[in-house]
C-alpha cells in the first residue's frame, strides 16, 4: 500500500498524536517520533509513494472530473467511475497479453524493447563542463521476457540517430541471432512512438519476418500513458546507479558501467555502426549495422497509414495483417490492409 507522495512521516506522527493525545509528550506513556517511525517502517506494509511522471491524460482527466463531481454531489459520478474502470480494463489488455505470451511454449520468442534516457559524455562536475554541450549517448534495450536477458544497443549520436531505421536494424539483428530452429513465432511489445515503432517501415519488417523466418509475428502497443514494460525495470536499475556517478571521461567507462550494473543476468552490450571504444578500434563487442529501410521501402509503401487505434497486430505469411483495435465500446478484431 502506498500513501500519497505529499505525505511525510512527520505529518503522520502529528496526526497520530492529535487522534491519540494520551501518547503525547505531556503524558507518562509518551511515544517518541523515533519509536513511531520504527513501528511504521517495520510493522506495516505501507510506503510513501513517489511523484509520478508520464501520466495518462485520460486517467488524470477522469480523476479531476470525479473530484469535482464529489465536491458538487453530482449525480454523474457513477457514470464517470464506470467510464474510468472501462478505461483501466482497456489498459490491462497490453499487460494481460504480455503475461499470456510469457507462458507460451519454447517455439515463441517474446521480447519488449524501448529507448532509455540519454547518457552524457563527459561528466566531470566542473562548472564550465556543466554548462557546455555534451555528447548524447543512446541506449536501446531489448529484453527477452522468457530468459530475462537484456541486450543494450549503446551508441553516440554521431554514429546513428533514434529513428525507425535504427529500431528496425536492432530488431532485425536481434531476431537473426536469437531465432533458433525451434522458434517459429515472434511476439513484440513496444510503445506507440510513431517515429520509431508504430510506422509503415516497422510493419514492413514484421511482414518480412513472417514471410521468411517465422510462422507469425505479433506486435502489441499499450494505451498511451500505460506503457510500463519489464525493460523499464532494467532502466530503473541503471538510473539509480547513474545518480552516484560523478565522473565519466571515456566511452569505456560507460560501457563498463552497463556490464557491471547487474550480477545476475548481466546486460549484453552491442555497439552500433562503429566500436564505441576509447580509440574507436574494434574489440570483442558485437556491432550492429544500421540499414536504410526508408530509402528502400518508400517507393513501395503508401504515404500514410491509420494506426492510432491499433493495440495489437498479427502478421502471417501471405495474408493481410489482422489488427486488434480500440473502440469506445472496447476492442475488436478486424483484417485490413495497412
Amino acid at each position: 500500500m502506498y500513501l500519497p507522495s505529499s505525505t511525510t512521516k512527520t505529518k503522520l506522527y502529528r496526526n497520530f498524536l492529535e487522534q491519540h493525545p494520551q501518547y503525547s509528550a505531556e503524558n507518562e506513556n509518551t511515544i517518541s517520533y523515533w519509536y513511531f517511525c520504527k513501528i511504521f517502517n517495520c510493522e506495516f506494509n505501507i510506503s510513501i509513494g513517489y511523484p509520478r511522471s508520464d501520466l495518462c491524460n485520460t486517467c488524470e482527466l477522469f480523476k479531476k472530473r470525479i473530484d469535482v463531481a464529489e465536491r458538487e454531489n453530482n449525480l454523474e459520478i457513477e457514470i464517470l467511475k464506470e467510464d474510468q474502470f472501462r478505461h483501466w480494463d482497456k489498459s490491462a489488455f497490453f499487460y494481460d497479453e504480455m503475461k499470456r505470451s510469457i507462458d507460451l511454449g519454447e517455439e515463441y520468442l517474446v521480447i519488449c524493447c524501448d529507448y532509455e534516457k540519454n547518457f552524457s559524455l563527459p561528466i566531470t562536475g566542473i562548472n564550465k563542463e556543466y554548462f557546455s554541450s555534451h555528447l548524447n549517448v543512446f541506449n536501446f534495450g531489448i529484453k527477452n521476457l522468457k530468459t530475462g536477458r537484456t541486450t543494450l544497443c549503446f551508441y553516440p549520436e554521431n554514429f546513428a540517430k533514434k529513428g525507425s531505421n535504427e529500431v528496425n536494424s536492432f530488431l532485425f539483428a536481434y531476431v537473426q541471432q536469437h531465432l533458433g530452429p525451434n522458434v517459429r513465432h515472434l511476439v513484440i511489445f513496444l510503445d506507440n512512438s510513431a517515429g520509431q515503432n508504430k510506422n509503415r517501415y516497422f510493419f514492413s519488417l514484421c511482414q518480412h519476418l513472417a514471410n521468411t523466418v517465422c510462422d507469425s509475428v505479433k506486435v502489441y502497443f499499450p494505451i498511451p500513458g500505460h506503457s510500463f514494460m519489464p525493460i523499464d525495470r532494467d532502466f530503473a536499475v541503471l538510473e539509480k546507479k547513474r545518480k552516484k556517478i560523478d565522473r565519466v571521461i571515456k566511452p569505456s567507462e560507460w560501457v563498463a558501467f552497463l556490464r557491471d550494473s547487474k550480477l545476475k543476468n548481466p546486460f549484453d552490450v552491442v555497439f552500433v555502426k562503429h566500436s564505441f571504444t576509447d580509440n574507436l578500434e574494434q574489440d570483442e563487442t558485437p556491432i550492429v549495422r544500421v540499414k536504410n529501410f526508408k530509402t528502400v521501402l518508400d517507393p513501395l509503401l503508401r504515404t500514410r497509414i491509420q494506426s492510432a487505434q491499433i493495440r495489437g497486430i498479427q502478421f502471417t505469411p501471405g495474408l493481410i495483417p489482422q489488427t486488434y483495435e480500440e473502440f469506445e465500446t472496447g476492442f475488436a478484431n478486424q483484417t485490413r490492409d495497412i
